[in-house]
């Protein structure tokens, strides 16, 4: 049979011959698909029919099979089922001569002509096959139904509720039906010793109170007595129902062979190509769902194997830079079930290969193993989780994994695996990782720190002075001076960054997942609390995921999230660190992928982030263009809103503002109950019962129609604030903007009204010309610039919320209303009026207010094009990932010649901007400028072909190459946010700054 030269027959589909590897090939780059060349060695299986895998970004996208060893559907099926099990790649594809069919793989009951993509296979469109694939990734969404971890995970849950249900200790049913798993995992590997190896032995092994027994005890024997423990003698004491249940586990299919119906079933899995990180996941997955409170108090959170990744495999580049990757020395403080140490290990195993020049046997992998690789943890059953996926994958990536007596290992406890939970009442043992628990051996020994720290707030553990004096002694080591850096809210995952600084070597790398708090977070000390951190320690990248939560990127979690990346040592003067915001994109992430463009990342100084506290979150949700305008407005000096309405207005109790702040709360859980003398919960409110009530329907109108509201009822409240905060004038904010609008929802009344809890009030009751400063903040708040500002600067909106905490638009800039001369007042009264009488007047408002802020039309645009596609609403993140039509694309194409037209007439005789045709089926489109004699000359096809591969190799949102003769290609990813106004003037910019040199190549002689 022919051997199909992979490349020459994927080379018109827009393959990348860097991410195509042929699984015959031999090598470390080859290590994560250690079980499927193992598999392929069988001629038997249907596995051995794929002969390539093509990766995107790292990650397999596509398994790859030559039609000519197919079979029929068949086989097509049994392919589709057994990839599926490896939870990677989301497709399948048959190749032939000229064509090749794509499969979704996904544990279901499609036929393969239902499971078939519809994709480009003929003509100019077959080019983007590969492009359309990676990045809009069609009918590859993870379901909970069809994704494996999923289906171990429901198997597992629903073995461990059934011995529950028996009477049987929730422990021990976890370790039961665990040691169940690792065997059946061994059994399917073919790995069990020869008495226990054939398959209607493996079937039975967990069948009776003795075959259990036995089983456990090999177990033990093997593995050092490293599993998960039973209490006492327990196998006397099964009931007999127990048996059914765990054998049930180790059921197979009759002779191997997959059933062709798929079901939910033990039965229907083969465990020889289900990957090792599958079984810590599942275990992490079930502590989440059915031990919460665990959770809670632990703060664990289960990785996801790409995030895992992506954090380990950063931080071994950066090794590798340095010639340290070899004999790294790995540690992940907070390690679970054992996904990063899963992935570093592989890791370590490709680095000693490609320095040896040899694949690395038995015995190195066990050097590895104990030496190089090191974990800690609070959690007892998850840290021996953690030690059977080590033994797992040091089997599967072991070439010469028998005979059998090569299984047995050192015990990983106490040298490789460390237990932190408090053991006794000391001081400090309570803290795990963060304790007393960890000695001075571990101070400087790690190459690596990485791992997924807890994240919970608010903990009040005990002891946790004893976290906060260690964290100041080491910022007091780092620079050179006493300092204290905040905790803020007793957060778990900051400790354990500066406490990583102990343990790994000076220089070492330091990589972990983090709650976002810690780049967006304005208040109760975060400011100072990521200032110092960041001063302290070597930050080269941050990878922003708070766009992503709520994704199949990171399923199971609702908290936002980022991935640190650092260097440990102190940053010299004038260093920084990218910043990578992957986007909302929805048919990617939901596949479980996101985009790491790390060419377009942003540069941020260490010392502009402390100049600019909110800075990330201006690049975040805005661009260079509006963190330009934020510090032009902060240069003209204006006093925010707060320190104006101190001023003018007054200060009340508490140090808070008079006569503003929130609306009434409702009674609620924690108002109590009855009291012991017939008192009813909360605070009686019926001295306001005179006074209506505010609805969000009344601030449809600018002012608010007295008349139109309800009054007052409620008989007790929980909080019922100031009564002055009532008293009008009185301007009024809806807290939740209206996705429509784009602007907040603002009001006015002119007499005293009651408003709850998700409102906030500015009374302007006394103030002279009250009436007319209520206005005037009505103008300014409605105005875009304030909902523009408050997107880009606040802590919280765009961040973790939905609606605008009031600390965003009392922190914001404000021309102050007592300078305003007569004409200016008379214009507030103006624009209330046009307003009132018509929405349609608010646009003028905007151009008014921009003017008090010293701001134009260009700057107005600016804000309109951040608004339009980055506020958090669904119908926003909708608009920004649409494909630009013909208009959007003219209207980029113009104003990039406008702002570029300078240049040229000042460097040459011709100069054009113009489209690039773009294939409806393509990720891309794009521009070409020409300089010089020959401006309408025509673009070759292949230099476009060829920006395109590299753009998709690199997962770029915008590409530029030199195509010779005084051409510029760009290529831009296809969503309307990369083809707006601002996004035009900003690649008008960066061209001008990073290829002068073009510009004047054609200068005139």
């Amino acid at each position: 049979m022919t051997v199909i030269d992979w490349f020459t027959s994927l080379a018109p589909f827009g393959a990348d011959p860097g991410a195509l590897h042929r699984l015959d090939d031999v090598g470390p780059e080859m290590l994560p698909y250690a079980a499927l060349t193992n598999a392929r060695r069988d001629d038997a299986s249907p596995l051995s029919n794929v002969g390539a895998v093509y990766e995107w970004q790292g990650a397999p996208l596509i398994f790859l099979a030559d039609a000519d060893r197919i079979s029929g559907p068949d086989e097509v099926h049994r392919l589709r089922r057994l990839l599926a099990m490896r939870g990677d790649a989301p497709y399948l594809g048959v190749v032939a001569p000229g064509r090749i069919d794509v499969y979704v793989i996904a544990l279901d009951r499609k036929t393969p002509g239902k499971a078939r993509v519809a994709v480009p296979a003929a003509g100019d469109a077959s080019k983007d096959l590969f492009a359309l694939l990676a990045n809009a990734r069609p009918r590859a969404a993870r379901t909970r139904q069809g994704w494996i971890s999923n289906v171990v995970l429901n198997l597992l849950t629903s073995a461990i509720d059934s011995l529950v249900t028996l009477g049987i200790a929730n422990g021990d049913a976890i370790s039961l039906v665990g040691r169940a798993l690792f065997t059946r995992f061994l059994g399917d590997r073919e790995l069990l010793p020869d008495e226990l190896a054939a398959p209607a032995t493996v079937a039975s092994l967990f069948d009776d109170a003795f075959v259990t027994r036995t089983t456990c005890a090999w177990l033990d024997q093997t593995f050092n007595g490293d599993l998960l423990p039973l209490s006492g003698d327990i196998f006397d004491a099964l009931p007999e129902a127990t048996f059914q249940v765990l054998g049930n586990v180790m059921m197979r299919a009759p002779g191997g062979q997959l059933y062709f119906e798929w079901a939910e079933r033990w039965d229907r899995l083969d465990f020889a190509h289900i990957p090792v990180g599958v079984l810590s996941q599942a275990y992490e997955l079930y502590l989440r769902k059915h031990a919460p409170e665990q959770q809670r108090k632990e703060g664990g959170f289960y990785t996801p194997r790409p995030i895992a990744d992506l954090l380990v495999r950063a931080s071994f580049r950066a090794l590798e830079r340095d010639g340290g990757s070899v004999g790294a020395r790995v540690l992940d403080p907070a390690a679970g079930a054992g996904v990063f140490l899963l992935t570093a290990f592989r890791e370590l195993v490709a680095a000693r290969w490609l320095a040896d020049g040899a694949r690395p046997d038995t015995g190195v992998l066990r050097t590895i193993l104990y030496d190089q690789v090191t974990g800690f943890d609070i959690n007892e059953e998850a840290l021996r989780f953690a030690a059977l996926a080590l033994y797992l994958i040091s089997i599967e990536l072991d070439p010469e994994p028998r005979p059998i007596d090569k299984l047995k290992f050192d015990n990983l406890r106490g040298r490789v695996l460390h237990h932190v939970s408090s053991l006794d009442e000391l001081p400090g043992t309570g803290l795990g990782s963060l304790g007393e628990r960890i000695g001075e051996e571990h101070r400087g020994r790690y190459d690596m720190v990485v791992g997924n720290p807890p994240w919970s707030s608010g903990t009040k553990l005990a002891d946790w002075s004893r976290v906060v004096a260690r964290v100041s002694a080491i910022a007091s080591a780092r620079a050179g001076v006493d300092l204290a850096p905040p905790l803020p809210n007793e957060s778990l995952d900051l400790p354990f960054v500066w406490r990583a600084m102990e343990w790994a070597k000076p220089g070492g790398q330091i990589a972990f997942a983090l709650h976002a708090r810690l780049l967006f977070q304005q208040g109760d000390g975060m400011t100072d609390a990521r200032r110092m951190l960041f001063q302290a320690l070597d930050i080269t990248s941050i990878i922003n995921g708070v766009e992503l939560r709520q994704t199949r990127v990171w399923p199971e979690i609702t908290a936002p999230f980022c991935l640190l990346i650092a260097t440990n040592r102190t940053p010299e003067p004038g260093a920084g660190f990218r910043l990578i915001s992957p986007r909302l994109e929805h048919g990617l992430n939901a596949a479980g992928a996101m985009r790491i463009d790390a060419h377009s990342a942003e540069i941020i100084s260490t010392q502009r982030m402390v100049a600019t506290p909110d800075i990330l979150k201006i690049m975040f949700r805005g661009t260079k263009a509006d963190l330009g305008l934020v510090e032009r407005i902060r240069g003209r000096g204006f006093s925010t809103l707060e320190a104006f309405w101190r001023d003018a207005i007054g200060i009340a109790p508490g140090d808070t503002m008079l006569r503003s702040g929130q609306g009434y709360q409702k009674l609620r859980k924690s108002s109590g109950s009855v009291s012991a003398d017939g008192r009813p919960p909360g605070r009686d409110a019926s001295e306001l019962h005179h006074l209506r009530e505010v609805s969000v329907a009344a601030l449809d109108d600018v002012l608010v129609d007295i008349r139109k509201l309800d009054l007052f009822r409620e008989r007790r409240v929980h909080r019922l604030r100031d009564p002055r905060n009532y008293d009008a004038p009185i301007m009024l904010v809806h807290k939740s903007p209206p996705a429509g609008r784009g602007r907040i929802r603002v009001g006015v009344a002119d007499e005293p009204v009651i408003y709850n809890e998700t409102f906030y009030g500015y009374s302007a009751r006394d103030f002279p010309g009250g009436r007319t400063l209520a206005r005037y903040l009505a103008l300014v708040i409605g105005s875009e610039l304030a909902l523009w500002f408050a997107l880009i600067t606040s802590g919280e909106f765009g961040f973790e919320r939905e609606v605008i905490e009031k600390l965003a638009l009392d922190r914001m800039p404000l021309p102050d209303f007592r300078g305003l001369d007569e004409a200016a007042r008379t214009k507030i009264e103006e624009l209330f009026n046009k307003v009132r009488a018509s929405p349609d007047a608010w646009p003028e408002v905007d151009a008014w207010v921009a003017n008090l802020y010293g701001l134009g039309a260009t700057d107005l645009r600016i804000i309109r094009d951040t608004l339009t596609y980055n506020l958090p609403f669904a119908r926003t993140k909708a608009s920004a990932q649409a494909r630009p039509d013909v208009k959007a694309r003219h209207i980029f194409r113009s104003r990039l010649h406008d702002e570029l037209a300078p240049w040229a007439r000042r460097f040459t005789k011709n100069f054009s901007v113009k489209l690039i045709d773009a294939r409806p089926t393509s990720p891309w489109m794009g521009l070409v400028l020409q300089l010089g004699p020959d401006a309408e000359a025509s673009l070759p096809a292949k230099d476009w072909e060829t920006l395109l591969a590299v753009a998709d190799a690199t997962a770029a949102t915008e590409l530029v190459v030199d195509g010779g003769a005084g051409t510029l290609l760009i290529g831009r990813l296809a969503q309307q946010r990369y083809w707006s106004d601002t996004q035009a003037q900003l690649l008008a910019q960066h061209l001008i700054w990073s290829r002068l040199d073009f510009f004047k190549a054609q200068r005139r002689g």
